[in-house]
This record gives C-alpha cells, structure tokens and sequence, in this order.
C-alpha cells in the first residue's frame, strides 16, 4: 500500500510540478490550493503526511498545521515558504511542524524529507523524560526542546552548573532527525589544549611527535548526528578561528592532512559562562559566538522551580532505594520542607548528590529531617536547613563579594584570593547574585 501525501499549494505550476515528482517517487498524491480546503481533503482522505505553504489566502498554512496538532498529531507537516526566516521557523514549528523547506524547493531534499517523515521521526512523538519536573517552566523547556530539535540550526545551550545542560542536548538528539546518527561529546575544559584540536579535528599519523596513527576526530565521529561542544567558553582562542571554519563551510582538515573532509553535523553548545561578556572582554570570537547561538535555551536554576524539588527528590529516592536495597520508601513532611527551603546553587546535580547520600543513611522506611540536615554543598558552607531563609547572611555575602572586587577594581583573580575562594566560585557567586560592573 502506498503513502499517501496531501499538498497544500495555491501556485498552480509548483503544485503541479510536486505532485510529479512525488508521484514518480511512488507516493499517492492528493492537492489543496488553499488551507482550508486542505484541512477538508485532510479530513475526508487521512494522509500519511502533509506537505503545505505558509503564505495562501483566505486561510494560510499555519491553519493546517494547527489542525493537524490538534487533531492529528501523529502525522508530519513539512512546511514549504519563500519566506525562508528564523522566525517563520520558529512559528511553523511552534504550530507543529515536522521540518521546514524554502522555495525553490529542492527535489532530492523534499524527497528525502518526506522520507523521514514516513519513517516516523516526528519531532513531537519523542520523549525528554529524562528530565524531572512537572511544573509549568520544565513543560515548556521540553516544548522548546522539541522546538530546537527540528531544525540543523546550532544551539547554545545555557544555564547554571548542575541545571541539565548535557540532559538537554541528548534530548535534542533523541527528538532530532537525527537521532539514529551518532551524539558525541566533547568537553572543551577538560582536554589539554595541545590535544583538544585533535580531538575535534583528528589528525594524520605522523603530523607530530606521538602520531603514530591516524585519528579521527570528533566532527569526523559525528558524522550524521550532533556534536556537543560541552563547555564551550573554555575553548582557547586559538582554535577558535578552525571552529568558525568547520561550522559554516561545514568542513574539517584534520592536523597533517591536505585534503578537507566534509561532514554534516548539528552543532550543540554548553556553558555556564557569561559568553557575552567574554565577547566584551574580547575572549571569545564575536563572528564564533553569532554561528554558535542561531537557537538558544536557557535552562532555569532549580531555586526557580520550586514546585520541581519534591518530585525530583521522590525519583532520586526510588532510584538510590532501590540500588542500594534500601527499605527507604517516602520522604517526610519536615524533610520536604528542608529541600524545598534551601536554595540548590549546584542545582539538580547537587539534589541527587544529597538524595544519594541521604538514602544510604536512613535506615528506616521513612526518610527524615535527621537523614539530610548539615549535607552541605560544594560551593557553599551553611548547612541545607538554615540556608534556604537565612536572608541576612546572603546580603552580607554580596557585601563582601563587591567590597573585595571594588578594592581590586573588579580583578576577579585578585578579588578571590583576598576571599580565600577559588575564582571559579567567585564567577559562580557572581552569575548567581546577578552581580555586575
């Protein structure tokens, strides 16, 4: 049996045109001239995806789409527009589309398009449940997830250590057309600078001392899928201006090598760094940064979504009970109170560090206020039952923080030595106080 694809077009001649070149590829083509007889021949023929233009009168393509979230969802839209912006992108996808096409159409792309979307690779069919929280914030993240997965557009992602920045990103791909291609991850503050390069780029067996064969890099490794460059504000300037090239002429040369390979990967980017700020201060590439953040998400620290710590507490609990065989089974009322009153500045990754800690000191079948109190954080020294309302000691931490950067005329190296703090916990003071020159 056939696919059958509707094809809402009011250009006579393009629909025309279309309608041949999916018939010849074997499809069974119904046509629409305008949106709202679309959505009657939608109704009446039940097609297996559905192929619109956004700009028709007197009911446009968006009308369609809505139709088909609304009623259909398990079918794909493939959005077709001359008006080829972010924006109108954005207002497709918001409204469900599967993928987005400019005019001229390409042949060969509108085919493999529709391809995937018969395949089933539907953008709003997959799930992010890896992350927690039900509150109105976390569902619109994993909308926007959705969002940012539909399209090849790179995407910055950003947010406080410990928000899910890496969750986030295999969200992306889970929802991605290409989620069966390879995610690769590379940490850009964690490998030595003399080796990041190769990593990203790979290089020729005897390009340098130690070469003793070829190696494939990252983007080579990611070939068909995304690659997440994880920290992204810690990639020395030097490679910087490779980077620049790989991403817009989407093509590498590996170190020693004389040839350029092409690749087709989705860029993904992490920081918790202010990266405006680095482009101020002229640490950070400008042209790097607008190639790197055409899409950007903001993930919000768990002290905003307070609604969130319970529910996530309750996973960490079931999961850490079981592994450990615990009898452990529910949270009290005087515990749940702590949680929620203390402000998590290493967010989610430290709520699960404190849950796993917590779960291997109770014994009993009830975790208790006794089994979390005084579990500290890395970043701060005040214990998670006083933290959460102790108003006085965060003003008094501000007040030291900027008595110290003004008497050092905001050298945050100079400042955090006369904290006796580490820099990395002054920028982290800092971004999480909203504290600015």
């Amino acid at each position: 049996m056939r696919d059958k694809i509707l094809l809402v077009e009011d250009e006579e001649k393009l629909r025309r045109i279309l309608q041949l070149v999916l018939s010849d590829a074997g499809y069974e083509v119904q046509t629409a001239a305008d949106g709202g007889s679309g959505v009657e021949c939608w109704k009446n023929w039940k097609p297996s995806l559905v192929l619109t233009d956004l700009k028709m009168a007197p009911l446009d393509g968006l009308h369609v789409l809505r139709y088909g979230s609304d009623h259909a969802p398990e079918i794909p839209c493939v959005m077709l527009t001359a008006f080829g912006t972010v924006e109108t992108a954005v207002e497709a996808m918001k409204n469900g589309a599967f993928d987005f096409l400019t005019k001229p159409v390409d042949h060969e792309q509108l085919l493999e398009v529709v391809k995937q979307g018969l395949e089933g690779k539907r953008t709003k069919s997959k799930k992010t449940a890896d992350l927690l929280g039900s509150s109105t914030v976390m569902q619109e993240l994993r909308e926007e997830i959705n969002l940012l997965a539909s399209t090849d557009s790179a995407v910055l992602i950003l947010g406080e250590s410990g928000t899910g920045k890496e969750l986030v990103a295999r969200g992306i791909h889970k929802a991605s057309k290409r989620s069966q291609g390879p995610f690769v991850r590379i940490n850009c503050a964690s490998i030595p600078v003399d080796l990041l390069e190769s990593e990203l780029f790979g290089h020729k067996k005897g390009s340098f001392t130690g070469a003793t064969e070829n190696h494939e890099g990252a983007f080579v490794r990611a070939d068909g899928g995304i690659l997440f460059l994880d920290e992204i504000g810690d990639l020395p300037l030097a490679l910087q201006p490779k980077l620049l090239h790989a991403v817009e002429e989407k093509e590498i040369l590996p170190i020693g090598g004389k040839k350029p390979q092409s690749v087709s990967v989705k860029i993904l980017s992490a920081t918790n760094l202010d990266l405006d700020e680095m482009v101020r201060e002229r640490k950070f590439r400008t042209d790097l940064y607008y190639r790197l953040n055409i899409m950007r998400v903001v993930l919000p620290a768990l002290r905003d979504r307070g609604h969130d710590v319970e529910e996530i507490a309750v996973a960490f609990l079931t999961r850490f009970a079981h592994e450990f065989d615990r009898p452990v089974s529910r949270i009290s009322d005087r515990a749940i109170d702590i949680l929620r009153a203390y402000r998590w500045p290493g967010n989610v990754r430290e709520l699960r560090n404190v849950m796993e800690r917590a779960v291997l000191r109770c014994s009993g079948k009830e975790l208790d206020s006794d089994c979390i109190s005084n579990l500290t954080s890395e970043e701060e020294s005040f214990s998670i039952e006083t933290a959460g309302s102790n108003l006085d000691l965060v003003a008094k931490e501000q007040e030291l923080l900027l008595a110290a950067l003004k008497q050092h005329n905001w050298n945050k190296t100079q400042a955090a030595k006369e904290l006796n703090i580490s820099r990395s916990a002054l920028r982290y003071r800092l971004q999480k106080y909203g504290l600015k020159k």
